[in-house]
């Protein structure tokens, strides 16, 4: 699922919903700009929370960095070294991090333990195995849909761009287009972005 839909960018680049001439390029420019802004938020997970196996090595021997994630299925890792991942935690074996995620509206970024167990991390190359639900949330933010709008825009207009320069003198000034993320995209992205992506 795209962070925006087909009709969303049609109505942005008033696009008539019956012109059905440009769907399969539009419709790529949406799926583009989706795996543009995971990689420039260092969110590999992505946004829109997916059923999802990772694998983590813990930074100590009671806590785990992981990527975001809404929710857990199962945690389990391989305390032998041998690739089984055959110690399966409950869910009172550790806690999700931040305790207040959910209440803000963010998702959880790291498992710690409960301080009432013995059990620990293994603190080996890969030992902890993680079944979740990973992304940012169940539904896009309002700020990253209109970022991939925005990016989608700059795709959009690039191809009567020549030499990637697009307005004119006339027009109240030019604009010459970046192979980066659209500026307005960055500054709308910019308050999720991280520098720690942590999957293997």
């Amino acid at each position: 699922m795209s962070y925006a839909t087909l009709a969303e960018l049609k109505d942005a680049l008033s696009v008539a919903s019956t012109d059905t001439s440009s769907d399969t390029y539009l419709q790529a420019a949406l799926d583009a700009t989706d795996q543009l802004i995971n990689n420039w938020c260092e969110r590999p997970a992505g946004f829109v929370a997916t059923s999802q196996t990772r694998y983590y090595t813990a930074q100590a021997s009671d806590l785990c960095m992981v990527d975001d994630f809404v929710s857990i299925t199962t945690l389990a890792t391989d305390d032998a070294g041998d690739g089984t991942y055959s110690t399966v935690w409950s869910a009172t074996d550790y806690v999700k991090m931040p305790r207040n995620a959910a209440v803000d509206g963010e998702p959880y970024d790291r498992l710690e333990l409960n301080n009432q167990i013995t059990r620990t991390f293994p603190v080996v190359k890969n030992g902890v195995k993680l079944i979740a639900n990973f992304g940012y949330a169940s539904s896009v933010p309002a700020a990253v849909k209109a970022a991939a709008l925005t990016q989608c825009g700059a795709i959009w207009f690039s191809r009567s761009a020549p030499s990637g320069v697009v307005g004119s003198a006339d027009l109240g000034g030019i604009m010459r287009l970046s192979r980066a993320l659209h500026p307005e995209a960055q500054v709308l992205l910019e308050p999720y972005r991280k520098r720690n992506g942590l999957a293997v």
